[in-house]
């Protein structure tokens, strides 16, 4: 058996990389529900989860931006479905706590959230565009970009 490390076994190991940090962050969101859902604890208690969280995808959006893959690798009109996701997950969430009382507090929840989501999807494409836009400049040179 060889120990050299291969363009195959490299795509191997990254492909296995990808799928157990996804699977960590599908088990950090469960987590992150139960603990004020079922445990009813205060948010102060799990913050040092989301933390991590947030850091470990940062870690890993910028590291990919900078190395050279394009921010949600030229597919960006397929991201915009996950907005209304998250603010339906949100808006049950808070519901299921207690937060949302009334039609007004639902309203109310539904458009800060997707004017939230908005922002905080341009922002941090804008951010890993400028990022990648940097490794293009050092790597590629100073000539016009092709899109």
């Amino acid at each position: 058996m060889s120990n050299d490390r291969d363009e195959r076994t490299a795509a191997t190991a990254d492909r296995w990389l990808a799928r157990g940090l996804v699977m960590m962050s599908f088990a950090l969101i469960i987590d992150l529900l139960v603990r004020p859902l079922i445990l009813k604890q205060h948010p102060w208690q799990y913050l040092d989860i989301f933390l991590i969280w947030m850091a470990t995808w940062a870690y890993v959006a910028i590291g990919t931006s900078a190395s050279g893959v394009a921010p949600y690798e030229g597919r960006l009109w397929k991201m915009w479905p996950i907005i209304p996701s998250v603010v339906v997950a949100v808006t049950v969430t808070l519901a299921l706590m207690g937060v949302i009382r009334m039609w007004t507090d639902l309203i109310l929840t539904v458009t800060v959230g997707i004017i939230v989501t908005v922002v905080d999807a341009v922002v941090v494409f804008i951010i890993l565009r400028g990022i990648h836009g940097v490794w293009e400049r050092r790597t590629l040179g100073r000539g016009p970009r092709e899109e």
